[in-house]
């Protein structure tokens, strides 16, 4: 983006490309004219911030797409069936920036501050999550920036649940004066935009002389997607439709030992998965430490991996996924990374093991640290990924607003984002002490918990859904005991939820050890497992869904190859989207876009 570009400049340069690609991926629904302006609205409420990314159009277009599902979601529509055939919609986005005014600036300014989730300004506190005497300058690369509460305002006590959340309709509110000046100004930008339009021959189709219709000279091709099989480069890549059912997967040509770990170095790439079937080569890395896949940013854009060794770990490396770069991510002795802040993923979300306490902390995607946001006692002896934490003991929301956190034998902590108190998420009969993980966010406002039972071995578990304004959880699973039958996680897919449980299947050259895993619908007990085509049956998970379709990490040959499928357990169809011969361990790691945890070949997992 130009230096100093004011948005005045950057919508007029911007909106014909914005809303051309947005009204191919859309067609002729209208719901995509509507995420295009709250997209620009959301643009212009932060335009100090938004100004300074790399990208700014891109950031636009991210934010009207996601919008877009978000509304066709809200619809009941079904957000993977196709859109409509392409044609001139007659209506056009409009923003208009007015001419600085004191009075009329200082009144947008207080308005700004109650709607912008993501302003550096103070702003009124909505619900105790916003914390107070927090410093209200943002550390850099937060993706919501530290916010106070008003001077004056009382300590929170207890979260309370949002009446809107961000990123939705908040600008159609009753009695905002940005409200008001927005739709008035809006008007007179579309008749201008319209006849701009028009005059300009817009994307009105021109009859041919048979009667049919063709595209007129000059309209972009419309982003695909590869269908099932084919594989292609990172250029090809349609980033426009990225979004539920993509995954990013790690394949490795390492060879496997006997019980299907890599034994020794290989070639590693990491691969883009569409919901069609489709691969698109990421990136390619050979020698070295096994780097393992950790997560995906909310915008897309980037990937984290652990590259440390067993014996060292704490080393990361961040991968560009548009250009395919490798940065290191130095961050100190003791610091775990988990994944990114959302939605964007401008900042890691990380925990420091100190001798009597773990610390919550917020680096920076090159390894300062900006925030220390909460703590948990730590148990003599106990080390963060001894707990049963694996990766997922922290979560940032899909908003961005708050954090998640937890470790086995304590209650789950929710925060703000920008630090403060914290509250407890108290889950009824979850042991003693109570002890509850979180897994993943089942919703915007639900966490999925695997939480300890009472008078039950340590193991024996349970998965709820927690609501993270504090009210009453409602148990998604039964208990489940220790060992053969326990539940380790839950996706919906349709409207049927599948979790993953353990089973004692596993290839006959491994040793005796931790099992296998299996996939079933809920509540239909372990005879209905579902059967992958071409699985050895001894172990499967779930990366991601795309309808009533499952994409499944799942093994394939002995002692350990694994490969990424796309499964409908409806009809039974499978499409192989990775694989690889015996000789190698296959895909390793799969990671799904949005809210989910990472898929690994043992079975855990680590934060979306």
């Amino acid at each position: 983006m130009p230096d100093s570009e004011t948005f005045d400049a950057f919508y007029a340069r911007t909106v014909w490309s914005v809303t051309s690609q947005m009204h191919e991926l859309a067609g002729d629904d209208g719901l995509a004219d509507h995420a295009i302006r709250e997209a620009y609205a959301r643009a212009y409420q932060q335009w100090y911030q938004v100004s300074g990314y790399g990208d700014t159009e891109e950031w636009v277009l991210s934010t009207a797409r996601e919008a877009y599902e978000r509304r066709r979601a809200e619809a009941g529509l079904d957000r993977h069936a196709p859109a409509a055939e392409a044609a001139d919609s007659g209506t056009w986005p409009g923003i208009y920036r007015p001419r600085p005014d004191p009075a009329r600036a200082a009144a947008a300014d207080a308005d700004q501050r109650a709607l912008d989730p993501d302003a550096t300004v103070a702003r009124p506190r909505r619900h105790a999550r916003i914390a107070p005497d927090v410093s209200a300058s943002a550390p850099a690369g937060a993706d919501y920036p530290a916010t106070g509460a008003v001077a004056g305002s009382p300590a929170p006590t207890a979260p309370t649940r949002r009446s809107q959340r961000p990123g939705g309709d908040r600008l159609g509110q009753p009695g905002s004066r940005r409200t008001l000046l927005i739709a008035g100004c809006v008007v007179a930008v579309l008749l201008v935009a319209t006849v701009a339009y028009l005059v300009s021959g817009g994307h009105k189709k021109t009859p041919s002389a048979t009667g049919g219709s063709s595209p007129s000279v000059g309209t972009t091709p419309k982003p695909q997607m590869l269908p099932a099989g084919k594989t292609g480069q990172r250029p090809a890549v349609p980033w426009v439709l990225v979004s539920s059912g993509w995954a990013l997967a790690e394949l490795s040509t390492a060879a496997p030992d006997s019980a299907g770990s890599a034994a020794g170095a290989g070639t590693y790439t990491t691969y883009l998965v569409d919901p069609e079937g489709g691969r698109y080569v990421i990136a390619t890395s050979s020698g070295g430490t096994e780097p393992h896949l950790l997560a995906w940013s909310g915008n897309n854009k980037m990937a984290l991996f652990d590259t440390g060794a067993a014996a060292s770990p704490g080393s990361y490396q961040l991968l560009d996924v548009h250009s395919g770069r490798l940065t290191s991510l130095p961050l100190p002795a003791g610091v775990v990374a988990l994944g990114f802040t959302r939605p964007d993923g401008k900042a890691i979300l990380a925990v420091q093991a100190q001798p009597h306490k773990f610390r919550l902390q917020r680096y920076t995607l090159t390894g300062q640290l900006q925030a220390s946001l909460a703590s948990l006692p730590r148990k003599l002896g106990a080390g963060w990924l001894s707990d049963d934490c694996n990766y997922s003991c922290a979560l940032s929301s899909p908003d961005g607003l708050t954090d998640v956190w937890g470790i086995t034998g304590d209650e789950m902590q929710v925060l703000s984002n920008a630090g403060g108190k914290a509250h407890k998420l108290h889950v009824e009969g979850s042991g003693h002490p109570p002890s509850c993980v979180p897994l993943t966010w089942w919703s915007d406002t639900t966490i999925l918990a695997d939480c300890a039972l009472s008078d039950l071995p340590d193991d024996a578990a349970r998965l709820w859904l927690v609501p993270d304004d504090g009210s009453a959880p409602t148990a998604l699973t039964a208990a489940t005991p220790a060992g053969n039958g326990r539940i380790y996680g839950a996706w919906l897919a349709g409207q049927t939820t599948y979790v993953t449980s353990a089973t004692s299947e596993q290839c006959s050259s491994a040793p005796s050890g931790p099992g296998g895993m299996d996939i079933l619908p809920l509540g239909q007990g372990a005879s209905a497992a579902v059967t992958i085509p071409g699985s050895t049956r001894n172990f499967s998970t779930i990366v991601a869904t795309a309808g009533k379709r499952l994409l499944v990490l799942t093994q394939t040959q002995c002692p350990g190859t694994s490969s990424l499928v796309w499964f409908d357990p409806s009809t039974g169809d499978s499409q192989t989207v990775i694989t690889a011969p015996a000789s190698q361990v296959g895909v390793i790691a799969a990671v799904p876009y949005g809210n989910g945890p990472t898929a690994v070949t043992n079975g855990d997992s680590s934060s979306g």
